[in-house]
């Protein structure tokens, strides 16, 4: 992460990464509307994960005010719960997603088996269940994406991460 100061303020750190972290899962957009792209999709996950876990980190940073009026951080809080929740549903669709992936990878080499003999029986249709339950995946994930571009996510969650955090 570039420009973190170990001297500055954990507001002011927080609005350093949290917008880079934003950004690092954006890069793999371009690959998003190709479902072969098993590898890039993995990659948006780990950045996904990577989002999530330093928001839950720096949540108090969006929260904690320094009056003593509790409006203000029950709204703080209730938009950056709203925001992580929409992180952590796209981190478990593409989790589902890979999961699959292994699976099938695992399955399809009984299908290809070196000297022991034949596949076995069933093999294949759990392929097909898999490979259905991955498209079905794939599709939500690519849903909900839309949904969140049309609606502008990235600019309002980015807005509200580079906004004055509520200083303690």
């Amino acid at each position: 992460v570039i420009g973190v100061a170990p001297l500055r303020s954990y507001q002011e750190n927080a609005r350093i990464i949290l917008p880079q972290r934003l950004e690092e899962v954006y890069t793999w957009e371009p690959f998003i509307r190709d479902a072969a792209r098993r590898e890039e999709l993995h990659n948006m996950r780990i950045s996904i994960k990577r989002l999530r876990y330093t928001m839950e980190l720096f949540r108090p940073a969006y929260g904690s005010p320094k009056t003593h009026s509790r409006e203000v951080p029950v709204v703080a809080n209730k938009r950056f719960a709203e925001f992580l929740g929409v992180i952590v549903d796209l981190q478990e669709i593409l989790g589902d997603i890979h999961d699959a992936d292994v699976v099938l990878e695992v399955l399809t080499d009984y299908i290809h088996p070196s000297e022991r003999g034949a596949a076995a029986p069933g093999i294949t249709q759990l392929i097909v269940q898999m490979k259905a339950a991955r498209d079905a995946d794939y599709e939500k994930f690519l849903e909900t994406w839309e949904q969140l571009s049309a609606a502008d996510f990235k600019r309002k969650l980015l807005s509200f991460l580079v906004a004055e955090p509520i200083q303690s």
